[in-house]
């Protein structure tokens, strides 16, 4: 019970992509006691985190990645115990879950802007250093520009796929079957996309604008993504087949994806809560 939080808290100051599976496979595994008391079994998590914040040296990332760990991971599992002890609908708990994560990726920028810049560098020195013919193509130079003005919607969008990862594992764990039809999402979610939206029309919100509505599309393209492959289903039935066709509809129609995603949302009948009780 102590053990395996532990390590996770270690793992996630290294990688919160593999620190919050270790979490979430640790919460399957002890599913009874983490939902019952999620800061009490959370609390070994913190452990090594916030030994590293406060005894870490005077790094500047060293604050960076203890936030990452306690706010990235341990808060994003926490939430989502929180809102599984509460509703008992696991879907609701993973989108919680993936809006803690969308929060922090914004507040991320916000609160490390100069440390996350100064790690660009030092990559872009690296790079020209190893590889300097590949520093002067027109190609790379936008993509590293991208990549910088990106970086909140890239670390949240990764930190999303480890949470779907985990979510297929948490499934698998305790045993109880992930059917596609059912990985739908409330209603409300999509309003929190308009929201954002008047963030468009202000000149300095244009950064958090581009990185909130890539952010928040993840939620309709999971769900769009289990939708389609719902109506595979019914057509293939092999699932290798069905696997590599979602592979090349999710690396090349994403956008629609998201769409249908959007559609499924909106005509789900009476949006009654999907995912099924775990209790």
């Amino acid at each position: 019970m102590f053990l395996l939080p532990l390590l996770s808290g270690a793992i996630a100051l290294l990688s919160p992509f593999f620190g919050i599976m270790a979490m979430m496979l640790f919460c399957a595994k002890a599913l009874g006691p983490t939902v019952a008391s999620p800061q009490r079994a959370l609390s070994a998590f913190l452990v090594v985190p916030l030994l590293v914040m406060l005894f870490g040296g005077s790094s500047p990332t060293t604050p960076l990645m203890a936030l990452d760990a306690i706010l990235g991971v341990g808060a994003v599992v926490y939430v989502f115990l929180v809102v599984l002890r509460r509703t008992q609908y696991r879907n609701y708990a993973f989108l919680a879950a993936a809006l803690v994560i969308m929060f922090y990726s914004i507040a991320r920028i916000l609160l490390f802007g100069n440390v996350l810049d100064m790690i660009y560098q030092e990559g872009m020195e690296t790079v020209q250093a190893q590889m300097p013919g590949l520093m002067n193509g027109e190609y790379f130079e936008l993509s590293a520009r991208l990549w910088k003005y990106l970086q909140p919607a890239i670390w949240g969008v990764g930190q999303i796929s480890a949470l779907l990862i985990s979510y297929v594992i948490f499934h698998k764990t305790i045993k109880i079957p992930l059917h596609a039809s059912e990985m739908k999402f409330p209603v409300f979610y999509n309003f929190l996309i308009l929201a954002v939206l008047p963030l468009y029309f202000v000149p300095s919100g244009k950064t958090i604008f581009v990185n909130a509505i890539i952010l928040l599309c993840t939620i309709p393209l999971i769900q769009g993504f289990f939708s389609v492959l719902n109506g595979l289903s019914k057509v293939f039935e092999n699932k290798i087949i069905r696997g590599i066709i979602m592979f090349f509809l999710l690396i090349y129609a994403f956008i629609p994806l998201i769409l249908v995603g959007f559609a499924d949302s909106w005509m789900s009948h009476s949006n009654k809560p999907r995912g099924g009780k775990t209790a």
